[in-house]
């Protein structure tokens, strides 16, 4: 017996005669059973691996030349040279594939493994936050103290190993880990799934850790209970950090697809109800007193709960009023506003029902720009930083950049909203508002209020020397495209309908200064004189 191999990598068994030979029939046995391997193709595919990876193999047997594409010969093989080739390529293959299946098996097969353990210390968290928090405290202290010495420092990086083991067990650690895994679709479908996303939500709540208002006594609280907020700046500094990596991992899982935009308004009572066997979360948002807890709900709740806060610090006077945290919380608590608006983000773009709700029962838009507005005017003292003064703006910058996306939904996709003009019944009017329904009419006018018309023009005149000439640029570019976009509102509300048109000249100015040394490309010089044209042609 002969093989040969055609131009198309082909293999096949050539008899050479004596075909009543027990040889010939035996093999013929087996070749008829035998699974049908290309063992050629085979060879293709290994050679593809990284030579490293041959080598740990033994490296590839040669494969038998073949002819070349104008030929229409073949190779012959003789038995021995078949069998020994067929059989080293056969051991390789196999060895490949176990390793493979073994890899599957270690890594793909438990991701919903990884997911439990993540939702398992998401549950543990929630239910012994206080001890947790102690815990996490207590290894902040030791690992600070241990950065500063090299002696220490060195035997932690010797231990590391050691610890690997329980790295999943931090609430910090698994949020990190979470947020990189959810941004896989099928990762957060599965999370979803497996009953994880009501304890991942309701690390948003200020109830659940006993902080009301950052810094008062949560009245729904035993009068002898002590607050985490009486344990000091660092306690609430961690909370922050763990209620910051929450909303950026709901923003990452959430902002997937489409069908996970219900996850914004899913009640989550229930679940956090059974966890605790307790009287269920119930929203401080007093603006209704229906509102389900929801990632939604408990967003918007974290920029009332600060307004209360800094009316309580009022008392009657200015807006303006000195915030008494210590800066290490000032600057977990901005970050953490930051990445609450990314979360909100995810879940209003596009997303219908969740913008009527953020619109009409948690008076969302209102409750965000005073927070703005606030934020903006708070006076942090002679020392400090520009660190959170560029940490303001941002946010700042980042609400802006919300509302003109919500509105801008509202112009491009109005199939999706309800419509009423001049010609619109009365009594269909009336229908809406009696069945809560906001209009498209209604969800714009939310965000082109004259307190949100004010802020995108302010936004287009904020402090180089603070921010920095580049970051300045950075966010009154942002600040241009909320001004077009909120433009025709706002001037439609102007008392002269010259809204806005002054403040973007100033900046046009301030850009069309070509050899400045402001340090722009001409190219984007261009481009943004060629948007401030587009504004201003929109306001005019």
């Amino acid at each position: 017996i002969s093989a040969e191999i055609s131009h198309d990598g082909a293999l096949t068994i050539i008899e050479n005669g004596d075909d009543n030979s027990d040889e010939t029939a035996q093999n013929e046995k087996v070749e008829e059973f035998a699974p049908e391997r290309d063992y050629v193709m085979m060879h293709r595919v290994m050679s593809s691996l990284p030579p490293e990876e041959l080598k740990r193999f033994g490296g590839l047997p040669d494969l038998p030349a073949l002819p070349s594409a104008n030929e229409n010969t073949t190779t012959k093989l003789t038995k021995a040279d078949r069998e020994a080739f067929e059989q080293k390529m056969e051991l390789l293959w196999q060895k490949r594939q176990e390793e493979l299946r073994k890899f599957q098996e270690e890594n793909i097969a438990n991701l919903p493994k990884i997911l439990r353990e993540r939702i398992a210390t998401l549950k543990g968290y929630l239910v012994d936050i206080e001890g947790s928090l102690d815990k996490l405290l207590i290894e902040k202290k030791a690992r600070e103290e241990s950065e500063s010495s090299d002696v220490l420092e060195i035997s932690k990086e010797g231990d590391s190993d050691d610890d690997d083991q329980d790295i999943v067990k931090d609430i910090l650690s698994a949020l990190r880990d979470l947020e990189f895994q959810l941004s896989d679709v099928d990762m957060a479908r599965d999370f979803h799934t497996l009953g994880g996303w009501p304890y991942l939500v309701a690390l948003l709540s200020d109830d659940l850790h006993h902080v009301q208002s950052r810094g008062s006594r949560n009245p729904n609280l035993e009068k002898d209970a002590t607050t985490l907020t009486e344990k000091g700046d660092d306690v609430l500094a961690i909370i922050d950090e763990i209620q910051s990596l929450a909303a950026m991992t709901i923003g990452t899982a959430i902002g997937n697809l489409d069908e996970f935009r219900s996850w914004a308004l899913e009640d989550i009572s229930f679940p956090i109800q059974q966890l605790f066997n307790q009287t269920a979360t119930t929203s401080t948002n007093k603006n209704s007193q229906a509102v389900s807890v929801s990632a939604l709900s408990l967003l918007t709740n974290t920029f009332l709960e600060e307004l209360n806060l800094r009316s309580s610090q009022m008392k009657g006077m200015t807006m303006a009023v000195p915030m008494k945290d210590s800066s290490i919380h000032s600057q977990s608590r901005s970050i953490y506003k930051i990445r609450a608006i990314y979360a909100l983000g995810s879940l209003l773009r596009g997303n219908p029902p969740a913008q009527q709700v953020f619109v009409s029962q948690l008076a969302g838009p209102d409750i965000l720009i005073r927070n703005v507005l606030g934020t903006l005017s708070e006076v942090r003292g002679p020392i400090a930083s520009n660190t959170m003064a560029k940490l303001d703006y941002k946010f700042a910058s980042k609400v802006l950049a919300l509302g003109e996306d919500l509105v801008m939904d509202v112009v491009l996709h109005h199939d999706d909203y309800v419509e009423v003009d001049e010609e619109t019944p009365l009594e269909v009017r009336e229908g809406y508002l009696n069945d809560g329904i906001v209009t498209a009419n209604q969800l714009i006018a939310a965000f082109t209020t004259e307190l949100w018309c004010d802020l995108s023009l302010r936004m287009l005149s904020v402090p180089s020397d603070v921010l920095g000439a580049q970051g300045a640029i950075a966010i009154k570019e942002r600040a241009l495209h909320a001004t077009r976009a909120l433009g025709p509102s706002c001037r439609e509300s102007h008392i002269f309908g010259d809204w806005g048109v002054e403040e973007v000249a100033k900046v046009r100015k301030e850009i069309n200064r070509e050899g400045s040394g402001d340090g722009l490309e001409p190219t984007y010089r261009k481009e943004l004189l060629e948007l401030i044209e587009s504004v201003l042609s929109t306001l005019k």
